[in-house]
């Protein structure tokens, strides 16, 4: 999909208490082609006017009749909750895309590691059904972690433990947050708590070999990353996926606290948190920098950083001869050590 179109819902199925995939079929005869991990920018008339939004696709391209997101009811998501309250079959929404570069179709892997937590497990489940659909012989092998907060909160669940039966290259775990001792959770034998490096170890011992392709909220990444380079992976081969805008709040620390980040030519000083980008960062301190599509896809928040390093997920919107030259893009990078920007 290089244009907008417009998408009919043509089935609606729950899979948590908060998360739901939307189903959809182009209105006028076409086949989506796009990507496994991919995402769309999905417009909805809401009150009157055209809301925007980017969520990942679910289902696969190897299934190319229809198209699926699953999105995940956040408190305050105003699209998120419209769609949990009205979307259902017949209703129309308008999607351009596909876009972005979350995808191992041209990394030529042939050991993949897929971890997300909550509604991240949307790009990673589509390169999994992607990859199980093909030709078993060409299967990569595949270790895919989810991590939630109860046995409830697991998404695609059932299918995921399918696929592990019928799929010897593909290994499934979970990670559970918030588990308690009652009855339906007594017997579970997957990984209790956050995932660390210890866990990451245990449950995928040649991570190192693995091409990575991480999802989540920031700081569940952040936390990752770091276990992923303390066993042994590279981040080199550890991709990220991380769309949307967030702007820290009171639990992400003290302003005084985190990876510093200076403004030369302002001569102001932030304090970025792990997990969240520079962009969002400074507009939390009330330093208005440049910036258009939050999701490292346009390029307007381009600038050169003559110090530090960031790992950055973007989506297209800088060339590789620009990073070699110290480029970045605000809306998508985040801080390992002390950068210096010159804006």
């Amino acid at each position: 999909m290089s244009t907008d179109h417009l998408l009919v819902c043509v089935d609606r199925t729950e899979l948590t208490r908060d998360m739901a995939t939307f189903t959809f079929r182009a209105v006028e005869p076409y086949t989506f082609v796009f990507n496994p991990g991919q995402f769309l920018s999905v417009g909805i008339e809401i009150d009157g006017r055209v809301v925007e939004r980017c969520y990942s696709i679910s289902s696969s391209p190897t299934r190319p009749d229809t198209l699926s997101i699953s999105v995940k009811r956040k408190v305050g998501g105003h699209v998120s909750n419209w769609l949990h309250d009205n979307m259902s079959e017949g209703r129309t929404i308008t999607a351009s895309g596909p876009l972005g570069r979350f995808s191992y179709i041209d990394k030529a892997a042939t050991k993949l590691l897929l971890i997300s937590a909550g509604s991240g497990i949307t790009p990673v489940m589509s390169m999994l059904r992607a990859a199980t659909d093909s030709d078993a012989s060409t299967t990569p092998d595949i270790v895919f972690i989810h991590s939630a907060r109860t046995l409830d909160d697991i998404p695609f669940r059932t299918e995921l433990d399918d696929l592990a039966v019928h799929h010897p290259q593909v290994t499934v775990a979970f990670a559970c947050t918030r588990l308690t001792d009652d009855d339906s959770s007594a017997a579970w034998s997957g990984h209790r708590g956050r995932l660390d490096a210890a866990a990451l170890a245990r449950i995928c011992p040649d991570l190192a070999e693995r091409e990575v392709f991480l999802c989540g909220p920031g700081q569940f990444r952040a936390g990752v990353r770091s276990a992923l380079v303390t066993s042994g992976g590279s981040l080199a081969r550890i991709h990220e996926e991380s769309f949307g805008f967030r702007l820290p709040t009171n639990d992400d620390g003290a302003a005084s606290e985190g990876v510093s980040v200076d403004f030369t030519r302002r001569a102001r000083r932030i304090h970025v948190s792990a997990g969240t980008t520079i962009l969002a960062a400074a507009a939390a301190a009330g330093v208005t920098l440049p910036s258009s599509c939050g999701v490292g896809l346009c390029g307007s928040c381009k600038v050169t950083k003559t110090s530090g390093d960031v790992v950055m997920n973007h989506q297209g919107g800088i060339h590789r001869r620009e990073i070699e030259q110290g480029k970045i893009l605000l809306c998508c990078s985040e801080p390992l050590s002390p950068v210096v920007i010159d804006l």
